[in-house]
């Protein structure tokens, strides 16, 4: 009688559990509503359009500059022709990276095992049942192509930063005190910065571009360092862009912020500060 009591028991309390999560929308899905909504989100994502014969796909994936990564369609005589219609060139024309697209271009083309002519990123001859597979690599290795020259050109540019940088450093503070590319050591680690000069307290210069990883890096080496002693470094950190550098507040909190064009006084300010 007691085993039949506890059964009862636990039914009536799963039954009870099961009715709260029914309830509650966990244990029966609609799933009618849900096919309905997933087919709803895959139609927004990707849509075609037509024009002039031709089919343009529009895909979710984005170019740096905010536009959709588009691929084209078209008939041919022995399948289809599928490109970007040269989006990617454009793209890249507008970033200022022409030359260095060219050959990324080339690189992510076959990379995703499509063709690339020097203006779009394509497909020839492809047969029905392979469209779906070229329209995704045309418009992965046309995104991936001006995505990787805008990285590269970051990257240019950072270095450029980095030589102007140290030709002012090298005008201002004697060679012999100058180690480019240093180490200093922190409360947690040992950091490298862009220069260290040991001019009386040692200056640790490092140059930060208008990247959120690039803030967030100088910021823990800033900070690490100012754990171990506060008054024992001059820490500069030297934004590209200061009005578009993310966290710039946070930033001061843990060295001194120099333009990237700074005068001649500002660097010799610093030299007297050490």
């Amino acid at each position: 009688m007691e085993h039949r009591r506890r059964d009862g028991i636990a039914s009536a309390r799963a039954t009870k559990g099961a009715k709260r999560m029914t309830t509650l929308g966990f244990m029966i899905p609609n799933t009618d509503r849900m096919s309905t909504l997933a087919d709803k989100i895959a139609r927004s994502l990707a849509y075609a359009q037509e024009r002039n014969g031709q089919y343009q796909i529009v895909t979710p994936l984005l170019y740096p500059g905010g536009g959709c990564v588009v691929v084209r369609i078209a008939q041919s005589e022995n399948g289809y022709f599928v490109s970007d219609y040269g989006a990617a060139r454009r793209e890249a024309d507008l970033l200022g990276g022409n030359r260095i697209f060219t050959r990324l271009a080339k690189e992510q083309a076959k990379k995703h095992g499509v063709s690339f002519d020097s203006d779009q990123v394509f497909d020839i001859e492809v047969p029905d049942y392979a469209l779906v597979t070229a329209t995704i690599a045309v418009a992965n290795a046309s995104k991936a192509a001006v995505d990787m020259t805008q990285s590269a050109l970051t990257e240019q540019k950072v270095e450029l930063q980095k030589d102007m940088l140290l030709k002012r450093i090298f005008q201002t503070f004697d060679r012999s005190d100058i180690e480019i590319d240093g180490e200093y050591s922190g409360r947690s680690e040992n950091w490298r910065f862009d220069a260290v000069v040991q001019a009386g307290t040692p200056i640790l210069f490092q140059t930060v571009t208008a990247n959120q990883n690039s803030v967030n890096s100088a910021i823990s080496r800033f900070l690490d360092v100012k754990d171990a002693g506060d008054e024992l470094t001059v820490r500069v950190a030297v934004p590209a862009r200061i009005k578009d550098t993310p966290h710039l507040s946070l930033l001061a909190r843990t060295a001194r912020i120099l333009p990237a064009d700074a005068t001649e006084e500002a660097f010799i300010s610093l030299k007297q500060a050490a």
